[in-house]
């Protein structure tokens, strides 16, 4: 006994009444919502194109700064913007990275499984949660309510550090674990210690991902507006 095939395409219709109705009004209010999105958008780039290209174009305003300049004194420019972003970044950098990468060497080399293990990766955690305004808010407290300091790019640097650190020590410690462990291996049976082994063998295999992991919390960092609104201006 054969069973029996039959060639005939399977028929689908189209959905009828409510519920084509109920499509029509999904794709009008999704499409709606699209253009009221983009309205703004796009208003919001055309005034600063239009109001800014000329300035982009002329030399002197990369130059310049906003030293002096009052709402009844127009000029300025872009130089201390630059200037005191990148030095920000970079201070920030100088701590943060130092900090994560040994925190993660940290969790996994040394301390899996522990009690400090587990205390550093909650407090990652926590820091990952934190808002900038919070950060900044923090080190207002200590700095200048507690220490008595002035708001400096110090301060901003040190609020921006609790930002970056995160960034850095979790994308580090997915990046070791990535190194095989035949890697560490094979250097222990040569008699390699363990702290070379990681200087030599585990970070340079990771060193590609670790950049990167750098790279966003800088990228983040430098995006942040909320320190620099309290402990600067």
């Amino acid at each position: 006994m054969t069973a029996t095939t039959t060639d005939t395409p399977l028929a689908l219709s189209r959905p009828s009444g409510v519920r084509t109705l109920k499509n029509a009004l999904a794709t009008v209010f999704v499409a709606l919502a699209t253009v009221l999105t983009i309205i703004p958008l796009a208003w919001v780039l055309a005034t600063v194109i239009i109001k800014g290209y000329r300035l982009l174009l002329t030399p002197t305003w990369w130059l310049q700064s906003q030293r002096g300049i009052t709402p009844r004194r127009e000029g300025g420019g872009a130089y201390h913007a630059i200037v005191g972003t990148v030095e920000m970044a970079l201070i920030c950098a100088a701590i943060a990275v130092p900090l994560g990468v040994m925190g993660a060497i940290l969790l996994i080399e040394y301390g899996r499984g522990t009690k400090i293990a587990r205390g550093v990766s909650f407090m990652v955690d926590i820091l990952s949660g934190i808002p900038s305004i919070v950060a900044a808010l923090f080190i207002y407290a200590l700095f200048i309510t507690i220490f008595g300091l002035g708001r400096s790019a110090i301060a901003v640097s040190c609020a921006l550090v609790l930002l970056m650190l995160p960034v850095v020590l979790r994308s580090t410690e997915e990046m070791l674990k990535l190194v095989p462990d035949s890697l560490r291996e094979a250097s222990y049976s040569l008699g390699v210690p363990k702290w070379k082994t990681i200087v030599k063998v585990v970070i340079p295999t990771a060193f590609g991902g670790i950049v990167t992991g750098v790279m966003l919390g800088v990228a983040r960092v430098m995006g942040e507006t909320a320190p620099l609104l309290i402990l600067v201006s």
